[in-house]
């Protein structure tokens, strides 16, 4: 391994918002030669949840340099009071281990696993309405990939943004993301808040009698044809 490589590396993880102990994860990494790999670090501010990726690539120099990160910003989600009581049952277990027990020997008892048995069999009870649940608590586990409306959620509950990084020596952090990420946030509540807002404009309208989304029609007493005076 290229200590100087490592270490300059390991000062621009430092820069955008690592511990310095990222270096054992680095070395782990430069030690096998792979051609690229992942950096990633979780964050939490309040109930928001972040989550940066910084995606590092091996030049022909055979030098590892970061190319860019991913940013995620993960609203706390409201979950509806109908499913509060099931909500405080799925947040009593720990899923990650859950999930890792399917393919590994663990030592889980088996009292634990009847209480995740009776969670499941209720979430299969609430059809669609479970996915809400579901995406709290699995995702980033391997379980993810069973949240039918996945893609929606995400939409829904999170906001994304790839951040590049140049030789130029000025770096964008973790925390110029994280207030950027909020600033895009609000701006797509805004522009859902007026969406709904003109909806229910068009609602109460409609109700008026007024007609809406039609086209209008010209005055029929223009359409006639003109008669000329003999």
């Amino acid at each position: 391994m290229n200590e100087k490589n490592i270490e300059s590396l390991k000062a621009r993880m430092v820069t955008l918002g690592f511990e310095p102990a990222v270096e054992s994860c680095i070395r782990c990494n430069a030690c096998f030669m792979v051609s690229s790999f992942e950096l990633s670090m979780p964050k939490r501010i309040g109930n928001d949840r972040y989550h940066f990726s910084v995606h590092v690539e091996r030049n022909e120099k055979e030098m590892y340099d970061a190319r860019y990160y991913a940013a995620v910003l993960r609203k706390e989600i409201i979950v509806p009071a109908g499913l509060l009581s099931l909500d405080l049952s799925m947040g009593a277990i720990d899923w990650g281990i859950i999930a890792d027990g399917k393919f590994r020997v663990m030592d889980i008892s088996a009292a634990s696993i009847l209480k995740v048995a009776d969670v499941l069999q209720q979430l299969n009870l609430l059809g669609p309405d479970a996915d809400l649940l579901k995406f709290k608590y699995w995702s980033g586990t391997s379980l993810e990939s069973s949240i039918e409306h996945l893609a929606v959620l995400k939409s829904e509950w999170e906001i994304a943004e790839r951040f590049y990084l140049f030789d130029d020596g000025q770096v964008i952090s973790f925390a110029d993301a994280i207030r950027y990420l909020n600033s895009k946030w609000m701006e797509k509540q805004f522009v859902v808040k007026r969406k709904l807002l003109v909806k229910r404009e068009r609602t109460d309208k409609t109700s008026a009698g007024a007609p809406v989304g039609k086209l209008l029609t010209k005055n029929p007493r223009r359409n006639s044809r003109r008669v000329d005076k003999t």
